[in-house]
């Protein structure tokens, strides 16, 4: 199977944009060609609990003040549990979190008072997750993922905008599905990105849900490399690494990625 990966020219690479994307104006928030401000965070995520503890401590030893969470496989007595563990660590600010349908406006605002949220994201409402009504207090701090699912306009509308997931367009693109990545084209394009997952592409690799190639977890950096073709589509302050790996390695993941995407996009704007 050949992988096939976005190519973005010279010229749309000025205007920070993929090749047939138009230039809407972006207000403050979101959109093509702004990922020179982008702030790659760790990621905390929950699929495999055992290394949460080590972690946590990883955290306090490096002195990183800054993560994104994905809770995704924690219900709320163990979320609950979390936080307490999480409050203990000095000045942590938690930028990105990705919610699931039991969290309620009590535990949305906690964060965002506690932790600092600016970002939360959930699937699209046609996935087999979706995350049911959302409080209009919140709504523009919600960005939706692209899962095997895409979100549907009406939502993105009505919410923050959209939450890339690249390893899951990426996935999409190397398996043909040619429909998913011009519709996600179209959506980055025209509306806010507030905020996206780094995951890893192995090709040949299946992974344990689907057995296609998206990842939580690299083996190599080179499995972080293909994020390079979305430089344009990165958002303007939260990428988030969607990693299982220890803190050290995605620590590794991110000097890797801002020696990749940042020179690509300073020199996009000379």
């Amino acid at each position: 199977m050949v992988i096939a990966v976005p190519v973005v020219s010279a010229t749309c690479q000025d205007r920070g944009l993929s090749q047939g994307i138009s230039c809407p104006h972006w207000p403050g928030i979101g959109g093509p060609g702004y990922s020179r401000h982008m702030h790659i965070l760790p990621g905390l995520t929950s699929t495999k609990k055992e290394r949460i503890p080590a972690f946590l401590e990883d955290l306090e030893r490096e002195g990183i003040q800054e993560i994104a969470l994905f809770p995704t496989c924690m219900d709320k007595a163990e979320r609950t549990s979390l936080y307490r563990e999480m409050e203990l660590l000095s000045r942590l600010r938690i930028p990105h979190v990705h919610v699931r349908s039991d969290f309620d406006e009590g535990e949305l605002e906690y964060l965002c008072e506690r932790f600092g949220t600016e970002a939360f994201n959930i699937h699209p409402s046609a996935s087999t997750h979706p995350f049911g009504p959302i409080s209009a207090r919140y709504a523009h701090k919600f960005f939706v993922e692209n899962v095997e699912q895409l979100p549907d306009k009406t939502e993105l509308e009505s919410l923050g905008g959209l939450c890339p997931d690249f390893s899951h367009w990426a996935n999409a693109v190397a398996f043909g599905r040619f429909g998913y990545d011009a519709a996600m084209r179209r959506l980055a394009g025209h509306y806010p990105i507030g905020c996206c997952h780094l995951s890893a592409l192995r090709p040949g690799i299946p992974n344990p849900w689907h057995g296609e190639w998206d990842h939580h977890e690299y083996v190599s950096l080179a499995d972080l490399d293909y994020l390079m073709a979305y430089s344009a589509f990165m958002p303007p302050a939260w990428g988030s690494l969607e990693l299982e790996n220890p803190l050290s390695q995605q620590l590794q993941a991110r000097r890797h990625l801002e020696s990749l995407l940042h020179p690509m996009t300073a020199d996009a704007t000379r």
